[in-house]
């Protein structure tokens, strides 16, 4: 016969069960400082202060609308809720054909982006030789920053994208060093889109993805 166990150690135990499946989540900073091996850079992640935080999820140049969004959703919550932009934390995650938003002239004109994204410069009428969101109007890189928004950028597209641009040839590796050396400043490059989603959801970001 199974000896039956005590109905107050039974207790104890199922309530120990239920605390460790309900734990709290860890703030961003603490599971910032868990990452394995710990050479990631997560600083985008750490030291997020406003109530209302959220990660884009960006995968397309589209003549800069994205950018246009992300003003929008700060000053939508500044006309409507009265925030400051310190109350509101964006993160501005680009991956695939979105990269293009966070690298600066130099790559612009070397590897005629505006040929190869379709993307017309106002100014000249031509393809664009150079990187016309990384500082003009209200929602260029450079504005953006100011108010508070970080920027991110997928390695494992900028690997993909380096081999394209090398077009097969041995020096794609040059070509990744050069692109990593040639993003916006204050862009941080992180491991993979698709991870750092997870890691800004276990910070407690909400998300919107965007193309």
């Amino acid at each position: 016969m199974t000896p039956r166990t005590p109905r107050r150690g039974f207790l104890q135990a199922t309530s120990a069960m239920l605390v460790g499946l309900t734990a709290w989540p860890l703030s961003g900073d603490a599971q910032s400082s868990m990452v394995a091996g710990g050479n990631v850079d997560e600083q985008w992640l750490q030291g997020l202060t406003g109530k209302h935080r959220q990660l884009f999820d960006v995968a397309t140049l589209a003549a800069g609308r994205p950018l246009g969004r992300l003003a929008n959703f700060l000053d939508a919550y500044a006309e409507a809720y009265g925030t400051k932009d310190s109350d509101v934390n964006a993160i501005f995650g680009v991956h695939g054909g979105g990269l293009p938003l966070l690298l600066n002239d130099v790559i612009w004109s070397k590897y005629e982006f505006g040929k190869r994204y379709a993307e017309i410069d106002p100014q000249s009428g031509a393809p664009a030789v150079r990187n016309r969101w990384a500082r003009e109007g209200a929602a260029s890189v450079a504005r953006l920053r100011e108010r508070g928004v970080r920027f991110i950028a997928c390695q494992r597209s900028i690997r993909r994208l380096s081999g394209e641009l090398a077009n097969g040839n041995a020096g794609a590796e040059e070509v990744r060093l050069e692109l990593l050396g040639n993003l916006l400043p204050g862009v941080i490059p992180v491991p993979a889109m698709i991870v750092a989603v997870n890691r800004a959801h276990e910070a407690g970001l909400s998300y919107a993805y965007i193309g």
